[in-house]
């Protein structure tokens, strides 16, 4: 990353001075997919699961998940391991039994005090299941054919 700022002083004979700034930035954490969408019928089975990976050289540890409103969906975390890295799978699953739409984050803390909380936005949409259509609607009367017979 690389940033340039001014600096204004009260040095007349350096009133404004430019100074360049660069460093790398390391990534805390990946986080796969990076929102979670609850899309489906109510009363259907719907669930997302997003897998929290630590950033390379990063190494923490997740104690607490919480939402900020809830209500809507329940979730669950595990620890797990990839490529012989310890990593997180969060299951995300709608509890609602209304349709409508709904909006939230989820929080988690993690054992490191100079992280800022991991934050993630679940968003639902429940839709009424349609109705099956009967198979009576669907049917169409087909006039029966009587064979023809010659000289009738």
């Amino acid at each position: 990353m690389k940033k340039s700022i001014k600096v204004y002083t009260n040095d007349p004979k350096n009133e404004k001075i430019a100074l360049q700034l660069s460093g790398t930035v390391k990534k805390f954490v990946t986080i796969k997919p990076s929102k979670v969408f609850l899309k489906g019928n109510v009363g259907e089975s719907i669930s997302q699961t997003v897998t929290i990976t630590p950033g390379e050289g990063e190494v923490f540890k997740i104690v607490q998940v919480n939402a900020l409103k809830g209500g809507d969906y329940k979730q669950s975390i595990k620890e797990i391991e990839i490529d012989g890295k310890k990593a997180y799978e969060l299951t995300v699953e709608n509890t609602r039994e209304t349709e409508g739409r709904y909006f939230d984050k989820i929080f988690m803390i993690t054992d490191r005090m100079d992280q800022q909380p991991i934050s993630l936005i679940v968003s639902g949409y429940l839709t009424k299941p349609q109705d099956p259509v009967s198979e009576e609607k669907d049917a169409v009367a087909v006039p029966e054919n009587k064979p023809e017979t010659a000289g009738e």
